[in-house]
């Protein structure tokens, strides 16, 4: 009995938070308002009016622990018109430079989600490079980074094999961000759901053979 409990839970945690893909990937999808791949969480940025600026806490209630820029853009690092998924995308606005090309839009955005993810994706607008796209797990260990390609809308995603990344960072020389996606580890109340309803099915169907 304590066996069949066990392969119960095993078999609930995978139909809970799914089968992971054998190898950690980057791809690219496609960017809106044809938005592909579609999983987990969105958040477009389109919850406020453009202009507003992005506070820290902004999505907190939907997984997001923090998202905070690094290169003291201030108060412009904020929403302003978009043509990735209108109406906005998220920058530093024209007048915030720290050395590339000389029209700003330059900066290094930081993402941190309250639970760990396998599957992250975004949306970098107008890259004209070198833009980063780089994930961390919870200690900040670095997993996996890649230059975004050049293009007016691209739309990055990591695939991992596990539920490790606990930060995303977006670094470069004129770039925006939109669309991001994640897929968080469910809590232990789906886990513990999925576990129970495998352990039903399997019961009935037990009793149906009796």
């Amino acid at each position: 009995m304590k066996r069949l409990i066990t392969i119960c839970f095993v078999v609930g945690l995978m139909f809970a938070i799914g089968t992971p893909v054998a190898n950690a990937v980057y791809t690219i999808g496609t960017p809106s308002p044809n938005l592909s791949p579609v999983f987990g969480t969105l958040v477009n940025f389109d919850d406020q009016p453009t202009g507003t600026p992005v506070l820290w806490n902004d999505y907190v209630s939907v997984g997001v622990a923090s998202i905070t820029e690094q290169t003291g853009a201030g108060l412009a690092f904020a929403r302003y018109a978009g043509t990735q998924s209108m109406p906005n995308y998220v920058g530093t606005g024209a007048g915030h430079e720290t050395g590339g090309n000389g029209t700003g839009w330059d900066g290094t955005i930081w993402i941190d989600l309250a639970s760990p993810a396998s599957q992250i994706g975004i949306g970098v607008a107008d890259s004209q490079g070198p833009d980063f796209l780089t994930v961390y797990d919870s200690a900040l260990n670095m997993l996996e980074s890649y230059q975004v390609h050049n293009g007016i809308n691209v739309y990055g995603v990591i695939t991992r094999a596990a539920y490790d990344i606990s930060r995303i960072e977006i670094t470069g020389d004129f770039f925006a961000i939109d669309d991001l996606q994640f897929n968080a580890i469910p809590a232990p109340g789906a886990i513990l759901l999925g576990s129970i309803g495998v352990a039903l099915i399997g019961w009935l169907r037990r009793r149906r053979t009796i």
